[in-house]
């Protein structure tokens, strides 16, 4: 028989159960962790959703924005100081030869003083003549070079003077132009010219912020739009509820039907007020607007929001507590039953377009998501 192993060590049962327990802490630390991502993650999206809810109208003051911006003054920049460090730079250059010469005059004196006899004196004063010629004549080439110096930097700041003028009028022209540009651009914006406002449209229109994507199919003529928004569908919009219990764990629940639908219901609404209240709130040609919130079935594509906004009534929805509110302020057309499901209804056209060739319509297609 082969021999028998002898029993494990307490000391290592203890080491073996330690590591255990430190596994399932960490792992349930993980848990915990994903859940409570899971969690926020969850409160973000709702919130989101929520907050396209948040209305207002607020017309762009096109007229301020016809006053033309005046062009800076020029200020051209003070380098005065550049003619001192010239002149310093120019005085450095000579001090040192200066100061030799200055020098071998002072010793030529004192050696003279020291062993004075005729011949030395005659030394002396041959050395010394020199000395000073060429002191003089260093000094006169310090004085030349400090007057060049400065005529130089003189030059130099004008120059530079020279160059801010002429980048100056370049800047300035450039900037004229830009103003010319940009009053001439809201002026034919202002009369309706239609290539203005398809620009203005792609632009402000881009710039909504929506936690989901959306196209909108814009057609106008003689100043009316009719504005088709494609609404998302009630996947977006989570069927369950996300709470945090005190332990730490999540916990779903289904949302009744009717919360549910209404939660849709009030995100197509939002939407659709978003796109109209920004389109009457840059396009000052247009008087009143038609849209109609268009959802996709899986054999067509049906119109579940039908409104038609007048300028005048657009800011009822600054006070309208929510979106379904606001849209029945505007006397919106929607079928609905208890349960809050919209079924499709009629598109509202404008009667001026009546008999209206298709190719007279002004179009426009833009994707919103941001």
């Amino acid at each position: 028989m082969p021999p028998k192993k002898p029993p494990a060590s307490g000391r290592g049962r203890d080491v073996s159960s330690g590591e255990k327990a430190e596994v399932r802490y960490f792992k349930g630390e993980e848990q915990f962790e994903r859940w409570r991502k899971e969690f926020v993650q969850n409160q973000e999206n709702e919130l989101k959703l929520a907050a396209v809810s948040i209305l207002s109208y607020e017309p762009a003051d096109y007229e301020a924005l016809l006053v033309r911006e005046e062009f800076r003054e020029l200020k051209l920049t003070d380098y005065s100081h550049l003619i001192g460090k010239a002149i310093t730079k120019a005085e450095a250059k000579y001090f040192y030869p200066i100061a030799v010469r200055g020098a071998a005059l002072i010793g030529l004196l004192g050696v003279l003083v020291i062993l004075f006899s005729p011949v030395m004196l005659l030394i002396m004063a041959a050395l010394g003549t020199a000395a000073a010629v060429s002191l003089y004549f260093t000094i006169k080439d310090r004085d030349e070079e400090i007057k060049r110096a400065g005529q130089e930097a003189a030059e130099e700041i004008a120059f530079r003077n020279e160059q801010e003028r002429v980048e100056y009028e370049e800047a300035k022209n450039k900037h004229e132009e830009e103003e010319e540009t940009r009053i001439a651009l809201i002026e034919k914006l202002l009369s309706g010219d239609p290539s203005a406002v398809r620009s203005r449209l792609d632009e402000v229109l881009h710039n909504i912020k929506l936690p989901v994507v959306v196209d909108v199919d814009i057609d106008f003529h003689v100043n009316i739009p009719l504005v088709k928004v494609w609404l998302p569908p009630k996947a977006v919009i989570p069927r369950q509820t996300c709470e945090m219990l005190p332990s730490g764990r999540i916990q779903y629940q289904d949302k009744d039907s009717r919360v549910f639908n209404k939660q849709h219901f009030e995100l197509c609404a939002a939407i659709l007020l978003q796109v109209v209240s920004t389109i009457l709130a840059n396009i000052p040609s247009f008087e009143e607007a038609y849209a109609a919130g268009i959802v996709k079935s899986e054999f067509s594509d049906d119109c579940v929001l039908a409104i038609k906004v007048p300028r005048e009534k657009i800011e009822n929805i600054n006070r309208a507590s929510n979106a379904i509110a606001a849209v029945q302020a505007l006397d919106a057309v929607y079928e609905c039953d208890t349960s809050l499901v919209l079924y499709p209804v009629e598109l509202l056209y404008p009667p001026e377009w009546e008999g209206l060739e298709q190719q007279l319509l002004k179009s426009l297609r833009v994707r919103i998501f941001k």
